[in-house]
């Protein structure tokens, strides 16, 4: 029971950092799935996609875990994850227009 209990405010910011990923997917279908950028927004929504999985992946150690560590590891990569989607989808047009995609 004690087990449980402990390190329960990391253990629900990681999992609300998996409900902000799917905000973010579903900002970045309706604000730039249109013709000037679409080609740029599928790829963005494919990585996206699959730093989803990660972070589900990364919940799931986060759950099964004991050890302060381990917790603590998984909620800073999560969180630079997340600052990086962040920051590819307020840069997204300018990426596309650096790259020419």
């Amino acid at each position: 029971m004690k087990n449980s209990q402990r390190f329960r405010f990391p253990k629900t910011v990681l999992f609300g950092i998996t409900a902000l990923y799917i905000v973010l997917m579903l900002a970045t279908y309706f604000l730039y799935y249109k013709e000037p950028v679409i080609i740029c927004a599928q790829r963005m929504l494919v990585g996206q996609s699959i730093a989803l999985v990660f972070q589900v992946v990364l919940n799931y150690v986060n759950y099964h875990s004991k050890q302060k560590i381990v917790i603590l590891a998984t909620l800073f990569v999560s969180t630079m994850l997340l600052m990086g989607a962040l920051s590819a989808f307020f840069n997204l047009g300018l990426m596309c227009e650096f790259y020419g995609f």
